[in-house]
């Protein structure tokens, strides 16, 4: 894993801050959507080793433009311990831990041109007889998740996806009755 130089973690003391603070008064919205824009690029520069390093100056600007803003917010006290962690951080003497966020790659769910497979979660286990008998009907491949439990897949043209789940809707309507 790439080090990120200290950012990740004056990311990690600026949410820290933003959290304390909102606990006493309203927080901008804005505020949030920039500590999420720069934890989006942090976490993108982490993981794609491909990825430069002035991508995370893009997150720096983030960060610089909320920490005079959030720092403006503070007593007196607050900022002072806050200023310290921050210093901390870029030094790299904070033990604190980015939280990154990795999406697993799912092979079950996929494009291919005009061919969609989705997954879709029902309330309860189909039989593969009524399975078949969807797959008929409807010029779809259903077939159950193998990793996930009570998980169908569904695949074929969206147009027929989308008539299939009209059709499963009413197979939940129907055994909610019972």
């Amino acid at each position: 894993m790439k080090d990120a130089k200290g950012i990740d973690k004056k990311w990690v003391v600026l949410n820290n801050l933003t959290l304390e603070l909102s606990r006493k008064r309203p927080i901008p919205k804005e505020y949030f959507d920039r500590l999420r824009i720069a934890n989006n690029i942090i976490t993108y520069y982490i993981l794609d080793e491909h990825a430069d390093f002035s991508v995370l100056m893009d997150a720096e600007k983030e960060i610089s433009v909320l920490q005079g803003a959030l720092f403006g917010m503070c007593d007196e006290k607050m900022a002072k311990d806050f200023l310290d962690k921050l210093g901390k951080a870029s030094r790299g003497e904070l033990d604190v831990e980015f939280p990154l966020k990795q999406t697993p790659y799912n092979p079950e769910v996929k494009k291919r041109k005009a061919t969609e497979v989705i997954r879709v979660k029902m309330p309860f286990e189909l039989h593969p007889e009524i399975l078949g008998e969807l797959s008929e009907d409807n010029g779809l491949i259903f077939s159950q998740s193998e990793e996930e439990d009570l998980k169908i897949l569904i695949e074929g043209e969206k147009s027929k996806i989308m008539t299939a789940l009209k059709d499963l809707a009413v197979i939940w309507k129907f055994n909610s009755l019972n």
